[in-house]
């Protein structure tokens, strides 16, 4: 299917050197990362992340990518809390492709699972330290003291007894010449003075005046205008197309056919679309003209009946079963989501006889240099890119097929920029969506209402299927779908988890959370249903089932106590309200969610506020912690209410959003969030809030109708029920 992406070896860019050098009278610096998950990167690779110019401003060189989470000033204040730097002082730029930013896994630099600051907690950490040490050593050299009488404070070195100091700016012409450390100590938590503070977003001035540049913004000299009709049916291709019944239009300069579609290239973009519009064009159909995502559910229910490969099994499940005093069975369904991203896909291209520049907004620099030279046939080395601030990409920026096809175009039209720009419509209609899954939980109980016997099956098909193929077949399964389903923290002596491939003729992509989302939804509702089925509390039933669990206890623990949790539905602010509550573990971190839920008279189900507990081991920067708990509770809302994309006739139904509707302000809840510092290792903060906020609603709205939602979205589901 073209625009998927494949990372394996196919991103593996040549080894730099170390080097440690002074450039336009700026210290730059790299320094030698050791990766222990690659055997071949075993000695260390270039990283140069930080340069300090003579008027004092760092400049850090992000390998992730801001897209809306912060991420540019978690890696200044990484950098600023060893360096000794203020923050004011600091800016932070998206790093080039290359091996020598390749800090997460060797050929896989991305960004997306939150894994940007647990990647770079160390490494931009050391950075910013290797800078202290040469800058402190240049310092004793020109004071004529010894190292240790000196210390790094506000952008300063300061000798300590007499209180002199010297600026960054004014040592780096001498610091550039000194020797890189190779090793150098880092603070303790206990000793920071930048992390574990609210810090002030650096990336939010720019996007209050309207200075920020995003993706559609970027207009080199000359650019020409490009849109896109792709074809409607998956997998479709060009039939027939009549370039010459648009080509004498005012503005249009080309009709070219695309991967996937057809393009009008014109001199603005209202010329363009015109044009496209009104082009004689025909699609022939893909492999699946029939494809219904009604039938489709159908095809995942029965798979459900189908043993599975396992990718999980501890204990004797079949035993615990067979002597259970009582077993539970229930089903469930998520459907198909886009990502609606709030800038539709973009991307420009230049391509010349010797090199080929790109600006798009991207979760991964090295894929779009990969998508370039598949195209042009360059070397990695002639690709140059720019990555803007992105409109949202929530997972829909990995991949390839927008950037691939603006370079076709510009490789078609040597020597001039074209823009492409998808129109809505086609944003949602040629999403890779969020898969549909369904999932059977099977519950096996003693005759005191004990857990002794946990069976998920889940049937479906992930991104890994398409973008690590090769990890699914030697596994047997798809991670991305079980992602979450594994290693639980509930006390389940017994189990098996399951995954069934069910092939998807629409395009599957990662979408927010990918696998955890779905599978909090599957195994929270479960254990509410399970917990009402025995008569028992279910934050208690839960609190007992995580026994020694104590990260996951006091989360939940949190949680419940800011909601002040209550079993049984309540009178509030004269509405008849119930609490909801769910836990998930994901991305190294813990989150517990109550949601406090009412139903009007039509049905209509209304989500006043989630209280939010989170244990990401430190919280770093702890008012943007507060910030990704409430996006990730509205985006997953969204979802549990409204979205889904339904497929007919072998092609997504939904366009624009009076079709696809999203979350409106005016249902977002209050949100409460509880911040705990357990001093484990750092986690994710961009994704988890995402995943339990769906059981949360879906377990409130069954303590006030006794009526489960097994299908999302909740929709119409509760009108019905009512």
């Amino acid at each position: 299917m073209s625009g998927i992406l494949n990372l394996s070896p196919n991103l593996l860019l040549s080894r730099r050197q170390f080097i440690a050098a002074g450039a336009a009278g700026s210290l730059v610096l790299g320094f030698r990362l050791p990766l222990a998950a690659s055997a071949a990167q075993a000695n260390g690779v270039l990283n140069a992340f930080v340069a300090i110019d003579p008027s004092g401003t760092i400049t850090v060189q992000s390998p992730f990518v801001e897209m809306g989470q912060g991420i540019y000033t978690m890696m200044s204040m990484l950098v600023a809390e060893e360096l000794g730097a203020d923050m004011r002082s600091m800016r932070t730029v998206q790093a080039p492709p290359g091996a020598a930013y390749m800090i997460v896994r060797e050929g896989e630099r991305f960004t997306g699972g939150d894994e940007s600051t647990r990647s770079a907690y160390e490494p931009l950490r050391r950075a910013g330290a290797v800078a202290r040490h040469m800058l402190v050593q240049a310092a004793a050299g020109r004071l004529n003291v010894q190292p240790d009488a000196l210390t790094t404070r506000g952008g300063y070195v300061v000798h300590k007894a007499s209180g002199k100091r010297i600026a960054f700016g004014d040592l780096v012409a001498d610091a550039a010449g000194l020797d890189v450390p190779a090793e150098v100590q880092l603070k303790s938590p206990a000793e920071f003075q930048v992390l574990r503070k609210t810090q002030a977003r650096l990336d939010i001035p720019a996007k209050t005046d309207g200075s920020a540049v995003f993706g559609v913004d970027e207009l080199p000299d000359n650019v020409a205008i490009a849109v896109v009709r792709q074809a409607p049916v998956f997998g479709g291709t060009v039939k027939r197309m009549r370039p010459e019944s648009v080509t004498g239009r005012r503005g249009v300069i080309a009709v070219e056919e695309v991967p996937n579609g057809v393009a009008v290239i014109a001199d603005n973009y209202w010329r363009a679309m015109k044009a496209l519009n009104a082009l004689d064009v025909e699609f022939a159909p893909g492999p699946a003209p029939d494809f219904t995502s009604a039938k489709h559910e159908e095809l995942l229910r029965g798979k459900l009946d189908a043993r599975g490969a396992t990718a999980e099994e501890v204990g004797d499940l079949d035993g615990a079963f067979a002597g259970a005093d009582r077993t539970l069975e229930m089903d469930y369904v998520i459907p198909f989501a886009a990502h609606t991203t709030m800038e539709p896909m973009t991307c420009t291209a230049l391509v010349t006889d010797d090199r080929c520049v790109v600006w798009t907004p991207n979760q991964g620099v090295d894929f779009i240099v990969y998508a370039a030279t598949n195209v042009t046939g360059l070397p990695a080395e002639a690709v140059e890119v720019h990555t803007p601030f992105l409109g949202g990409a929530f997972g829909r920026r990995f991949m390839l097929d927008f950037p691939t096809q603006a370079v076709t175009l510009a490789n078609r039209h040597k020597g001039r920029p074209i823009k492409l720009i998808w129109s809505r419509e086609e944003d949602t209609r040629h999403d890779f969506y969020r898969p549909m899954l369904a999932a059977r939980q099977r519950a096996a109980l003693d005759k005191e209402g004990k857990l002794v016997g946990w069976h998920s099956r889940i049937a479906g098909m992930g991104p890994y299927t398409q973008v690590f193929p090769d990890e699914v077949e030697a596994h047997g399964w798809d991670f991305s779908v079980m992602q979450g389903m594994l290693e639980l923290p509930y006390r389940l002596p017994n189990r098996r988890m399951e995954y069934v491939h069910v092939q998807s003729p629409a395009p599957i992509g990662f979408w927010r959370t990918t696998g955890y989302g779905p599978t909090c939804y599957f195994k929270e509702s479960a254990l509410d249903e399970i917990a009402h089925a025995v008569g028992r509390d279910p934050y208690e039933y839960r609190r007992e089932l995580l026994a020694d669990a104590k990260r996951e206890c006091a989360v939940l623990d949190k949680a419940a106590e800011l909601a002040g949790w209550r079993k049984k539905p309540f009178r509030k602010n004269g509405t008849h309200r119930a609490h909801g509550i769910a836990l998930h573990n994901a991305f190294d971190s813990i989150n517990a969610q109550v949601a406090e839920v009412s139903i009007s008279d039509d049905g209509t189900v209304r989500v006043h506020k989630v209280y939010c507990a989170m244990d990401c081991g430190l919280a770093l920067n702890p008012l943007n912690v507060i910030m990704q708990m409430e996006s990730g509770i509205a985006f997953g809302l969204s979802a549990t209410l409204h979205e889904e994309v339904v497929m007919r006739d072998g092609r997504a139904v939904p366009g624009n959003f009076h079709e696809y509707p999203i979350l409106r302000p005016g249902e977002m809840p209050d949100v409460e969030v509880a911040i705990i510092d357990s001093g484990a290792k750092i986690g994710g903060a961009g994704e988890i809030a995402t995943c339990p906020v769906a059981p949360a609603v879906c377990n409130a709205v069954f303590a006030l109708t006794g009526k489960r939602i097994r299908t999302l979205p909740i929709g119409t589901r509760v009108a019905e029920m009512t």
